[in-house]
């Protein structure tokens, strides 16, 4: 007698799957306040990702990164992922953990006072924050040499964040003030230049940024300081802590970056 069930591959079953668990989770972008949307992200990707992590090189990392992104989110407007702000890059991936994880997860964070690493801690999605950018009070324009010059600040972009990201790789910078500063410059959106009756956007490469950012001021330096330290924006995690081994309690704010990979 002949079979006459159907018979399934793992083709099917794989479109099966995707069309059942495949839910896209949008969102409202921090900076832009432009739609994006997240698919969960696969088993095949977060292994690839945790073997890269294990090799502790911060480039391949930051690259897998930027792959995830690029695969699993789709911006309303078409927009290329290096034009997000580099908090709305960790409010992405960030709600990617959120679409596979569900309404509960756990957290990994280390302790204040002792520095165990504390794993397995209960944590609800609810309590993720987004705060939405808000122009700083201070102001988000430099005007200088009697008004001739102005320097248009704003949050760094994905894109130019990897090409700071490649000079300090390439120059090997390992001093944290140096590439605090290399990395300040990426603030810089734009200077507008008059002169002779010309008003115009100066052109600057991110090399050119730096070496003029590195020229500047005190007094500028201070308002691009200040600027920074009240943009604050972007995704939040605050839960509260109490570590296994001590049992130090506080109130405590998880890193973006470890929560995702967690």
């Amino acid at each position: 007698m002949s079979d006459d069930k159907p018979s399934f591959n793992l083709t099917d079953l794989k479109k099966l799957y995707a069309t059942s668990s495949g839910d896209e989770l949008s969102i409202d972008l921090c900076y832009s306040g432009r739609k994006a949307f997240v698919k969960p992200m696969k088993v095949k990707d977060k292994k690839d990702l945790l073997k890269a992590i294990e090799t502790k090189d911060e480039k391949l990392i930051q690259k897998n990164l930027d792959d995830i992104v690029e695969k699993y989110v789709t911006l309303e407007d078409g927009r290329e992922t290096d034009d997000l702000t580099v908090q709305e890059r960790y409010q992405i991936l960030v709600s990617i953990r959120r679409a596979a994880s569900g309404d509960e997860t756990q957290l990994v964070h280390q302790c204040p006072k002792c520095e165990h690493i504390n794993k397995n801690i209960p944590f609800s999605m609810a309590n993720i924050v987004t705060k939405n950018f808000e122009e700083p009070k201070t102001g988000g324009t430099i005007t200088t040499a009697g008004g001739a010059i102005k320097i248009i600040l704003g949050p760094v972009r994905r894109a130019d964040e990897k090409k700071l990201e490649k000079i300090v790789y390439d120059k090997k910078i390992t001093l944290m003030s140096e590439r605090q500063f290399i990395m300040m410059a990426g603030y810089i959106s734009k200077i507008v230049m008059s002169q002779n009756d010309i008003t115009a956007e100066v052109p600057m490469k991110i090399e050119e940024k730096i070496e003029f950012f590195e020229n500047l001021g005190n007094r500028d330096l201070e308002v691009i300081t200040d600027y920074i330290k009240n943009t604050d924006f972007g995704v939040k995690i605050p839960f509260k802590f109490k570590c296994e081994k001590c049992e130090h309690t506080s109130d405590e704010e998880a890193n973006v970056a470890v929560f995702f990979i967690s």
